[in-house]
């Protein structure tokens, strides 16, 4: 039997500015205590998805890397 674990992401975000109809801040990784700063709701989403793509048990390295 194959053993699973379950990860969890933790994640802290902080609005700065709202300009353009999009938001601008950081988000935070609580367990490794990362720290990105993101431009747009979008690019917001991406670093978030990028973050569970590299925790994955089955996921390749990411084509961009490491989140900064």
């Amino acid at each position: 039997m194959e053993e699973i674990k379950t990860l969890e992401n933790s994640f802290l975000v902080e609005i700065k500015y709202r300009q353009n109809s999009s938001w601008q801040g950081t988000v935070r990784w609580i367990e490794s205590g990362q720290t990105q700063n993101f431009k747009s709701c979008l690019e917001l989403i991406r670093l978030i998805d990028m973050s569970f793509d590299q925790i994955s048990p089955d996921a390749e390295t990411s084509e961009t890397g490491k989140i900064q």
